[in-house]
C-alpha cells in the first residue's frame, strides 16, 4: 500500500515538473512572439522611412531634370566637344523642329556614356534655361516622325521603370479605343470623346404648324 502511494505521489511530482516546464516553454514562446513583433514592427518602420527618403531623392533628381530634353538617334562622334554638341541641338531645332534656335538657351548639351564604334549613337542630354522651352520642343518632337530621331522628356531611373511598366497598359487601352497616354510615372486613360452633334429643326414642319395654327384661328 505505502508502495503504491509512493508511485502515485512520484507520478503527481512528475506531472507537476512537467506541468512547470510547459509553462515555461509557453511563456518563453511569448516573450520571443513579442520581440519578434517588435522586430517586425522596427523593420518595416525602417523600410518605410527608407521607401521616403529614396522618394525624396528621386523627386529631387526629377526636379533636376525637369529642364532636359533626351534625344536620341542624333549621328555621333569619337571626338565630339559638348560645343559641338550643341550645336547639333540647335540645328535639329531649326531644320526638323522649325525653331528659331537663337531664341532659346541651352545652358549645356552632353552625350551619355562611351562612344562606340558601328554602335547606336549616344543620347544627347540638353539643358534647358527655361522650362517653357523644353515643353514646346517635346511638343513639336511630332515633327520628326519617320526620322529616326526622337526627344522625350528627361526621367529619372525608377520612373523611367514605371513608365516602361505602363506602356503595355497604353497600348492596350489605345487599342480599345481609349484616349491613353503617360505623364510623368501615371498612365491616363480617357473614353473616346464622341463628336458633338447639333440638333437642327426642321423647318418645313415649323411653317406647317404656323399655318394650321392660323387656319385654326388660333393666336
Amino acid at each position: 500500500m505505502d508502495n503504491l502511494i509512493r508511485e502515485v505521489q512520484e507520478i503527481k511530482d512528475s506531472l507537476h515538473f512537467t506541468q512547470k516546464e510547459t509553462d515555461d516553454t509557453k511563456s518563453t514562446l511569448r516573450d520571443h512572439e513579442h520581440h519578434v513583433k517588435v522586430i517586425e514592427t522596427e523593420i518595416s518602420q525602417i523600410k518605410a522611412d527608407l521607401q521616403a527618403h529614396q522618394n525624396k531623392a528621386d523627386y529631387l533628381e526629377n526636379q533636376s531634370r525637369r529642364n532636359n530634353i533626351l534625344i536620341d538617334g542624333v549621328p555621333d562622334a569619337r571626338d565630339e566637344t559638348w560645343s559641338q554638341c550643341e550645336q547639333k541641338v540647335k540645328s535639329l531645332m531649326k531644320e526638323k523642329l522649325k525653331l528659331d534656335p537663337m531664341s532659346i538657351e541651352i545652358e549645356r548639351a552632353h552625350r551619355n556614356g562611351r562612344f562606340q564604334d558601328g554602335g547606336r549613337p549616344r543620347s544627347i542630354v540638353a539643358k534647358l534655361l527655361r522650362f517653357k522651352d523644353r515643353d514646346t520642343i517635346v511638343q513639336r518632337a511630332k515633327y520628326l516622325k519617320g526620322s529616326n530621331i526622337y526627344i522625350n522628356e528627361d526621367f529619372s531611373e525608377m520612373v523611367r521603370q514605371k513608365r516602361k511598366e505602363l506602356i503595355p497598359k497604353m497600348k492596350e487601352a489605345r487599342e480599345r479605343g481609349d484616349i491613353a497616354y503617360l505623364k510623368f510615372d501615371k498612365l491616363i486613360i480617357h473614353p473616346p470623346r464622341e463628336p458633338h452633334r447639333v440638333e437642327i429643326p426642321d423647318r418645313r414642319s415649323t411653317r406647317s404648324d404656323s399655318r394650321h395654327t392660323r387656319q385654326d384661328g388660333n393666336p
